[in-house]
């Protein structure tokens, strides 16, 4: 998994690597070569191009002004401005100035309040560098800064930013008033949260890495605030199968949904967790929905329940306590309603249930005034909120989530002790312990009512077969992303349908796990089954 560091972690880092002896120059150096590596690859016929670099007085700008030297010698049409005096450039910055001026080939200009000279520059320019603020912003942006960004923005050539664009939050989605529109943004050895979340994600464009030559000792003190899930780390989440087992050992999973009007997702949550390679799954309903169940959903076991109006009624209680006994998993909400009785059912399950629970939709909804109870569950809980949904529960605009994801999710995990799957985009998965993991699969074929319900089906499959509740939300996660992702290769993002994923889910899980090999020792000792039987 990739590490993700906010802007004090990568202080930390820098801190680390002077005390192992490789100091901020060095690291400077190094980053710059690294950029001006990826830049030469991803720009053809550099040498034929006007190159403009806007560089700033701290570290962000010396790295600019090591990949201008760096550039130097591949193209002649060099040209670096410097938001700053001499005398306001800090040491390491000041010094790759100097050097750059001893070489004297590049066109150095430092500015004033005059930036008719920049404006005259990015007129004419094919490519221009952002290495004006880096990852230090904390505050709005004014003066001469902002009128830089705009000049950047308005001007037609490809823009590519040293580690952030301009303008953002290094640590959240947060924009400072107006930021640079990047085509490419070049991390510096790691990805911050800035990388992965919007709005400011709209601002990154591409993203490349940039190699930076930090002592191992140094990262390995590092304390990132999350990690990216990477295809590497998926297939060995995948709970294994023996190859004598039965549908009993494959698990037992009860989804609790459906409603008047939702059986959909009632059966959407119960085919993805027959896909997703679950042995048994009982489907626990109205019973004036059954027939509607029975027929739709022929490889799952349906209960009806006591209803009224087509909701599930309190005389579903002892029922439906009978009915959680042997089973492996419980998923609970998808399309059950919001009625004060479904509530208290749903409230009383978690009460009584003593396996994993995956708890969506309706029966997150459940908690909304309830919040505490959560703290009385003894037992793994996880929880699928989109945004809207954990604002109902923490009573915080979903804006507000939107731009802190990390911070939200990571608190609401350790404070409730259960495992947060917070959708969008990114999804991020929080720990009870304060692990945060993104997921970076997924596309808009997600965003169609249905796909939720999919998700929980999955997740609560993966539980019922023996994944750990943390193996099965990430695995979950970036399967069901992934598998929007393969559908979209073909197919319009916008036309993809809940029951297109499941459909497809076979081919998305043959691609992520491989085809599974059988073991030697249970292969026959001979050429054939018939052989076998002739002898």
């Amino acid at each position: 998994m990739q590490p993700i560091l906010t802007s004090q972690a990568q202080r930390e880092l820098d801190e680390r690597a002077a005390t192992a002896g490789i100091g901020s120059l060095a690291l400077m150096e190094s980053a710059g070569r690294s950029a001006a590596e990826i830049i030469l690859s991803r720009v053809p016929e550099i040498e034929n191009k006007r190159v403009v670099i806007i560089c700033g007085r701290g570290g962000n700008g010396g790295d600019g002004l090591v990949v201008s030297r760096y550039l130097q010698d591949r193209s002649p049409h060099i040209s670096v401005f410097l938001l700053a005096q001499r005398g306001q450039l800090r040491s390491d910055t000041a010094t790759n100035a100097a050097v750059l001026e001893k070489r004297g080939a590049v066109s150095l200009i430092y500015l004033t309040d005059d930036l008719s000279p920049l404006q005259k520059a990015l007129a004419e320019a094919d490519v221009v560098i952002d290495a004006l603020l880096g990852i230090g912003l904390d505050r709005p942006l004014a003066g001469e800064y902002s009128r830089v960004i705009e000049m950047i923005n308005d001007c037609k050539a490809q823009c590519i930013a040293l580690d952030i664009p301009s303008g953002l939050s290094a640590d959240n989605g947060r924009i400072f008033g107006c930021a640079v529109e990047a085509e490419l943004t070049i991390a510096m050895e790691y990805l911050k949260p800035v990388h992965l979340l919007f709005p400011a994600r709209h601002y990154i464009g591409e993203v490349a890495i940039a190699a930076v030559e930090y002592p191992e000792r140094a990262r390995a003190e590092i304390n990132p605030s999350a990690f990216l899930v990477e295809r590497s780390d998926i297939k060995s989440l995948f709970p294994a199968r023996r190859i004598d087992g039965h549908k009993g050992d494959f698990g037992r999973v009860l989804v609790i949904a459906g409603s008047q009007g939702m059986t959909g997702a009632a059966i959407l949550t119960a085919q993805a967790a027959l896909r997703s390679g679950a042995g048994l799954v009982y489907l626990a309903a109205p019973q004036s929905l059954n027939s509607i169940l029975e027929t739709t959903l022929i490889e799952t076991i349906t209960i009806p329940l006591p209803d009224h109006q087509g909701r599930l009624s309190n005389l579903a209680k002892e029922p439906l306590l009978a009915n959680l006994r042997e089973k492996d998993v419980v998923a609970i909400g998808p399309g059950l309603s919001r009625s004060l009785q479904v509530g208290n059912l749903v409230r009383m399950v978690l009460a009584e249930t003593r396996v994993p629970v995956v708890l969506d939709a309706d029966g997150i909804h459940a908690f909304a005034d309830h919040l505490h109870l959560l703290k009385e569950v003894e037992t793994e809980l996880i929880l699928t909120p989109h945004p809207g949904e954990l604002a109902g529960l923490i009573k915080v605009p979903a804006a507000e989530i939107n731009a802190d994801r990390f911070v939200v999710a990571r608190s609401f995990a350790q404070q409730y002790n259960l495992y947060l799957i917070l959708k969008g985009k990114p999804t991020v998965i929080a720990s009870p312990s304060g692990e945060i993991f993104v997921n970076p699969t997924g596309n808009t074929g997600l965003a169609s009512g249905g796909s939720g319900d999919v998700l929980t089906g999955i997740i609560a499959g993966l539980i019922g077969q023996g994944a750990s509740s943390l193996d099965a939300a990430l695995l979950g996660v970036y399967l069901h992303g992934f598998t929007a992702d393969l559908l979209a290769v073909d197919r319009a993002e916008r036309a993809i349908l809940p029951t297109d994923l499941i459909s497809f889910l076979p081919q998305a899980i043959f691609e992520l796990e491989g085809r599974q090999k059988i073991d030697e020792a249970y292969r026959y000792p001979c050429s054939s089954r018939y052989d076998r039987l002739s002898t």
